[in-house]
């Protein structure tokens, strides 16, 4: 599901996916393979919208499900394990990508 309409991503000349549907095997750390259900593009967004995005996304995903979120906001980063805390899901991992970060989360029940 890709959107356009906020002012962000119609200044920035690209939709952004506010969580599309994926269905891949990764490599994460300390766990090792892990099927992700869904992506999370929030790349140039700015506190709170990438946690609002993630909020969504995790009540469309069902109990013990992977959630992928690709940052580029360090301070949003450093609030994820927070955020799954506070929600309820595990955070698994927070991996340094190239340019990037990606946070994996798995909704609890």
């Amino acid at each position: 599901m890709v959107r356009t309409g906020s002012w962000f991503d119609l200044f920035h000349g690209r939709p952004v996916a506010s969580g599309r549907w994926m269905f891949r095997t990764v490599d994460v750390p300390g766990l090792g393979k892990t099927l992700v259900v869904r992506s999370v593009d929030c790349l140039g967004a700015m506190c709170p919208r990438p946690q609002l995005l993630t909020l969504k996304v995790l009540g469309e995903v069902g109990s013990g499900e992977v959630v992928e979120i690709v940052l580029d906001n360090p301070t949003a980063v450093e609030g994820f394990p927070a955020l799954a805390e506070t929600l309820g899901c595990a955070h698994l991992a927070t991996v340094r990508d190239f340019g990037c970060w990606r946070v994996y989360l798995r909704k609890g029940s």
